[in-house]
């Protein structure tokens, strides 16, 4: 009798997690697909953005914030894997979303410092770095594009983290 109450107690939430939409939503296999489906194929389809602003002066820079905002904004409130969904409607989050938007900001400007930079350094770059070989693209292009998903996945897990330790659990 003690273990079934002892278990009981350990299951059940407390706080702020017993009113939080994010931890007690009905789960289902495609788990708001409504929002999310939109959202995939903007991250996708800017590439098409991408390319057509590529020869105007911070064109890739400028471009490239759509697709970025785009993952992050999928890994931060997505539940991937197994992870932990964040739903818009919970008080926390929307408590959390200012600060969320002010890091998302500095991480959009810290991106296109990056991407400026090293745009500004392909004239000291060897031409094999930034010649396209098949399909594949430049070597420049792909590591660029690496760099940038690498500070995207670092702000991805910044804000989960974040929003975890806003609903209590550390």
């Amino acid at each position: 009798m003690f273990d079934q109450l002892d278990e009981q107690l350990k299951t059940q939430p407390t706080g702020d997690e017993a009113q939080c939409v994010c931890y007690h939503h009905e789960h289902t296999a495609l788990d708001r697909t409504a929002l999310w489906i939109p959202i995939v194929i903007v991250m996708f389809a800017s590439s098409i953005f991408l390319f057509a602003m590529a020869d105007l002066p911070y064109g890739v820079q400028l471009a490239s914030l759509i697709p970025y905002t785009a993952f992050v904004a999928l890994g931060t409130f997505s539940a991937q894997r197994g992870m932990q969904p964040y739903f818009f409607e919970c008080s926390i989050v929307q408590q959390t979303m200012p600060r969320l938007l002010r890091r998302h900001l500095n991480f959009l400007a810290a991106m296109i410092l990056l991407e400026t930079i090293a745009l500004r350094l392909t004239r000291f770059m060897p031409a094999s770095w930034l010649s396209t070989k098949g399909k594949g693209g430049s070597p420049f292009a792909i590591a660029l594009c690496v760099l940038c998903l690498c500070i995207a996945s670092i702000q991805v897990f910044t804000n989960r983290t974040l929003l975890e330790r806003a609903h209590g659990k550390s």
